[in-house]
């Protein structure tokens, strides 16, 4: 395994275990730019990290899996496609299917973006 498939298995597991904010912590860089579909990008860990928080707020539980995942080591580029399951604290669930593109340097994420189309309730 190369350096960036260890990282990422870190990652993803932070993630399937629903610590997101640790995951931020961990392996997101200073200077990070965080892009959710067309949006202006977030830039810096401290104000991604910051929106997470904010948004786990309202969340009583959050189950990600993890469907398919490609590595590219040449040019340090993760696309990951996850399915995430939301449930409020009014139990109220919400589902999505999205896919991240992490550009990852120097053994941190610099640049993500999320790809999604609309979020749809669980009944």
């Amino acid at each position: 395994m190369t350096d960036l498939e260890i990282k990422t298995a870190a990652l993803n597991n932070l993630i399937l275990n629903g610590e997101t904010l640790k995951a931020i912590e961990l392996f997101y860089s200073d200077n990070v730019s965080m892009q959710e579909n067309e949006e202006i990008p977030r830039i810096g860990k401290r104000k991604c990290w910051d929106n997470e928080q904010q948004n786990l707020k309202n969340v009583k539980e959050l189950k990600c899996k993890l469907l398919n995942q490609a590595i590219n080591n040449k040019e340090n580029v993760v696309f990951s496609e996850w399915e995430i399951t939301i449930t409020d604290k009014k139990d109220k669930k919400i589902r999505l299917t999205e896919v991240s593109v992490q550009h990852w340097n120097k053994g941190q994420i610099e640049k993500e973006k999320f790809y999604y189309k609309g979020v749809h309730p669980v009944i």
